[in-house]
């Protein structure tokens, strides 16, 4: 999210001297990125708030570049929601599993239905994520025919046992892969003859053995059987 910083090098500056144009305040600029926040479902992540730009190359307006701090402390004295990503990750905390829900999001693109699955607590923070699209126009490429498509997989932190907090134990329990089962789920009551995933190169021994195949450009599980 980047609200508009003058430089003195921009086309922008003769509306500002003319007084055709104005920065935000600084209580407008926080009523309006929390209010994007508050917006952000929750297949989104905001990556960035505020451009970083130095503040000696900005003529007029906002400077500060902690603003995502800001709205978070907006949002947390409201009590709102906001659905974005990097706010609601686990990150590194351990949770137990049993808090833990699968909770799905449908939502339609111009070529394709999409499907965010995520794990998430009661607050809803999330623990993990995996991105299915099923496309319902023809596809770019001959291998991805009748195919579904993994578009990202992203499991945070650590999950443990419940009971094995105080002992200190944390191990790996399958968010991911319960994830992929899950999209195989959706992908084979939709009609779709295979389930293909964008995998990098340190990443496809994890999907082999989740009983995808390597392609030419994909890898790819059958969904026949």
């Amino acid at each position: 999210v980047y609200p508009c910083s003058l430089i003195e090098s921009a086309e922008l500056m003769d509306y500002y001297q003319r007084g055709d144009w104005r920065p935000y305040t600084q209580g407008e600029l926080l009523g309006v990125l929390t209010a994007c926040f508050q917006l952000t479902p929750d297949y989104c992540r905001l990556t960035r708030v505020i451009r970083d730009i130095p503040g000696t190359d900005i003529v007029v307006g906002n400077k500060m570049t902690n603003f995502r701090e800001l709205v978070q402390q907006e949002l947390a004295q409201n009590g709102s929601y906001t659905g974005d990503i990097r706010s609601r990750e686990i990150r590194h905390h351990n949770v137990a599993l049993d808090r833990l829900s699968l909770d799905e999001v449908w939502y339609p693109s111009n070529c394709s239905d999409e499907v965010f699955l995520q794990y998430i607590t009661p607050e809803r923070q999330i623990a993990g994520f995996l991105r299915l699209s099923l496309p319902t126009e023809p596809p770019i490429t001959p291998e991805l025919e009748n195919a579904a498509m993994i578009r990202e997989v992203h499991v945070y932190g650590q999950s443990i046992e419940i009971g094995e907090a105080l002992a200190g134990k944390s191990q790996h329990v399958g968010l991911g892969k319960q994830l992929i089962e899950r999209a195989v789920e959706i992908a084979h009551e939709r009609g779709y003859q295979q389930l293909a995933v964008i995998s990098a190169i340190g990443t496809r021994e994890y999907y082999r053995k989740r009983g995808f195949a390597d392609g030419q450009l994909y890898q790819l599980r059958d969904l026949r059987e």
